[in-house]
């Protein structure tokens, strides 16, 4: 009994795709028809304001297009521009924390910083943010060597990815240059 039903809707189905399609053919051919019995002057301006008509169309839909894509940009980056600021100011308070306050971060704040900054990437970051984050903290979390030379230009790529991001260039920028914002021995790992 199921497998009559399943031929019937499919034989209706076809035949209503059939029917539909025979219907667009003479459509088409009517007013291809009606078309060519037209005088040429006449059937000049039909095709001036059919022209005419679909470019405006095709202008506003696409305009339309453009405007959604740059609103949905937008907050995006409004979602992801306090989770990159969040990402800066914990490694600013990491590396001047001590030598402001005389004392180090506590491991609760480094904790509740991954916790929360993990989160928002989760959602709002990009693929390059968030492939770049995660081979960044395997090798933070596996690292026994210090800040070394391919710790820091890890960290470097890291941060470009993040102002890429957010919609810079990075095309003037040269390796190093980043963190020679606050790092002071930088040349020494630019090698």
């Amino acid at each position: 009994m199921k497998q009559t039903n399943s031929k019937t809707i499919a034989v209706v189905g076809i035949a209503t795709i059939a029917v539909i399609l025979i219907g667009i053919i003479l459509i088409i051919y009517s007013f291809t028809k009606l078309f060519f019995s037209i005088e040429k002057e006449v059937s000049a301006a039909i095709i001036a304001t059919m022209g005419t008509i679909l470019v405006s169309v095709f202008s506003v839909i696409y305009t339309k297009y453009l405007e959604k894509k740059r609103l949905i940009e937008q907050e995006l980056r409004d979602k992801k521009l306090p989770m990159y600021e969040l990402f800066v100011n914990y490694w600013f308070d990491l590396m001047y924390k001590k030598k402001l306050t005389g004392k180090a971060m506590e491991e609760k704040e480094m904790v509740a910083f991954f916790k929360e900054f993990t989160q928002g990437l989760l959602v709002w970051g990009s693929d390059g943010v968030i492939s770049k984050w995660s081979d960044f903290r395997v090798k933070m979390v596996n690292n026994k060597d210090g800040f070394n030379e391919r710790f820091i230009i890890e960290f470097e790529e890291l941060l470009l990815e993040i102002r890429k991001d957010t919609g810079h260039k990075n095309t003037k920028l040269k390796k190093g240059e980043l963190l020679g914002l606050f790092i002071n021995d930088i040349e020494k790992y630019k090698k």
